[in-house]
């Protein structure tokens, strides 16, 4: 990075500063696009505060990002490449401010006065269909992250808007109306071959909350001949939709479980079909079933609103030969237990991983809510699956019994080394 001027600039919610250099330059760029998200100049000199990255340009043209905690702690790209690791690092930044959050891969917009969460999913169109609601009146919180807060004395569970404007890949679709392809292009503020920041837009400030609604899970299919759909979503899909989707797992994974169920149990989620973008738009601002929402809430059972944390440096459990099941093994505690019509997630008690158990881990799992060995597993894996080679189960069952050991769900009863 060019040695110039520097300025740190402290965004509202964050602990450390954001460092700049040559402002002159950058800032003309990225103020646009975080123009939501309330901030200030600190009048102390830069090199008394740590920041969480430093901005700036660089050579030939570029800009440098250098971000210490992330997983490229230096980065070289043109201007508009680098606000977008910038962002990345920014959502970062808020978890490690407020570790308590939630955050989703998603989009959030509002739907009156509730929140309407789109998980992300390849290729689904989240961006464009968020300016798309955008351009009929929808507040966007965010087009690819969202932080979640559960309400201390409510339990309603909210989304927090980012502040920041909307990505769109480029160049847009070529099929849209001609007034959305206007819109779009009227408003289109720093860009690049590849993105475009939609600046032009109000945004909701930065720091500003709703409760969640609904959810809608995006299934864009170019083949699509039919008009576009809005149907329920079965539960165990979407808690594997927004599962996969948690942003930060500094927060319990147990906690991550329980807030899911709560969101898919107490909101409409719903998979939305579609194939051309202002056509799903419509449907979703019209439709009954994203009106008159109600609001995501936890179950009031000793829930404080802050969500306990990872046990990040626990160690891994290493076995250096087979599970021998002659032992007998039971479950260890503190584990959080989810269950739905077609599927059983834990997560264990340190709280760094969610797993979806297989049929045959399920199975063992049931069986273990009494010590129990493994030669006694496979017996009874033998009478509920009577045309299964009973190597095959041994084998299956050591394999389950290995794997929930790992994963610090089980051990052996006795307390032996494994």
């Amino acid at each position: 990075m060019r040695d110039e001027t520097f300025e740190n600039i402290r965004y509202h919610g964050l602990k450390s500063p954001l460092r700049v250099a040559c402002p002159d330059v950058v800032r003309p760029l990225l103020d646009p696009i975080l123009k939501a998200w309330p901030s200030m100049v600190d009048s102390d000199d830069p090199a008394n505060a740590a920041p969480f990255a430093t901005l700036g340009p660089c050579e030939n043209g570029r800009w440098s990002l250098e971000a210490p905690m992330a997983q490229n702690p230096i980065a070289r790209h043109n201007p508009v490449n680098a606000i977008c690791d910038l962002v990345v690092e920014m959502s970062w930044e808020r978890l490690r401010s407020r570790p308590e959050l939630l955050c989703l891969h998603a989009a959030a917009l509002t739907f009156g006065d509730r929140l309407v969460i789109f998980p992300n999913a390849r290729r689904a169109g989240k961006s464009l269909l968020s300016a798309t609601l955008s351009q009929l009146g929808h507040g966007v919180f965010s087009d690819d992250f969202v932080p979640l807060a559960v309400d201390a004395e409510t339990q309603v569970i909210s989304g927090i808007a980012n502040g920041i404007a909307p990505r769109l890949r480029l160049p847009v679709p070529d099929n849209l109306s001609a007034s959305l392809d206007a819109w779009i292009t009227d408003r289109i503020g720093p860009a690049n071959r590849q993105y475009g920041y939609l600046t032009g837009i109000d945004l909701p400030q930065s720091g500003t909350s709703a409760p969640v609604g609904a959810v809608v899970v995006l299934q864009r299919d170019p083949d699509l001949a039919e008009p576009a759909s809005l149907t329920p979503v079965s539960q165990d899909e979407a808690m594997a939709a927004l599962v996969m989707q948690n942003f930060g797992r500094q927060v319990h994974a147990g906690a991550i479980l329980t807030v899911t169920d709560a969101l898919t149990r107490s909101v409409p989620v719903l998979r939305l079909r579609y194939n051309a973008v202002e056509e799903a738009a419509a449907l979703l601002s019209q439709s009954p079933l994203l009106r008159d929402l109600p609001a995501a809430r936890m179950p009031k059972i000793g829930q404080t609103g802050t969500l306990p944390l990872a046990s990040l440096d626990v160690a891994q459990v290493q076995l250096s030969a087979p599970v021998d099941l002659v032992q007998t093994f039971d479950k260890l505690p503190g584990y959080t237990e989810i269950e739905t019509e077609a599927g059983l997630y834990l997560a264990d008690g340190s709280g760094v991983a969610i797993h979806r158990l297989n049929s045959v881990s399920t199975v063992i799992w049931r069986l273990l809510d009494d010590p129990l060995s493994g030669a006694d597993m496979v017996g009874v894996m033998q009478e509920i699956y009577p045309d299964i080679a009973g190597d095959r189960l041994h084998v299956d069952v050591q394999g389950a019994l290995r794997f929930l050991i790992q994963q610090r769900l089980i051990a052996i009863a006795a307390g032996g080394a494994v």
